[in-house]
């Protein structure tokens, strides 16, 4: 499985470090509210940014979906048929849509992309998570 990280953050996997340490529970609301920041912000984007990539749209956004994780995150792409024929999954459209070129996986980017242009969550995505994370370390820090 393939991972990308659009924004860096100094000091993210210490925070994670440390939260670890408020236990389970809080891990797990910072888990769902994630998951709420996700589909808010990231799914959204990146579904409006799919179905405007060409005549696959449609059919590359049926396959875009939050995950539970400590930090808000989107998968794109599943096995399941997305096509009216049902030859092609979300996973087999998400290369060639987004780079236009359906033969060659090593070829460079040659437009800009619909995963580029679905950024725009970043700013609120970020600013919410970074909300909900102060809220659940006061709630959790009893120490």
């Amino acid at each position: 499985m393939a991972k990308e990280f659009d924004t860096y953050i100094v000091g993210l996997n210490e925070l994670l470090r440390d939260f670890s340490k408020l236990g389970k529970d809080a891990s797990k609301e910072l888990r769902q509210a994630s998951k709420v920041i996700a589909e808010k912000h990231m799914v959204t984007a990146f579904k409006a940014s799919a179905i405007q990539s060409g005549p696959w749209g449609e059919a590359l956004a049926s396959g875009i979906r939050a995950g539970a994780d400590r930090v808000p995150k989107v998968m794109i792409g599943a096995q399941k048929k997305a096509t009216r024929s049902g030859t092609a999954s979300s996973n087999m459209l998400r290369y060639p849509v987004d780079t236009g070129d359906p033969g060659d996986s090593t070829a460079p980017f040659t437009r800009t992309t619909w995963l580029f242009r679905a950024r725009t969550y970043q700013k609120p995505a970020l600013e919410e998570w970074a909300k909900a994370v102060n809220g659940l370390v006061t709630k959790w820090n009893v120490g």
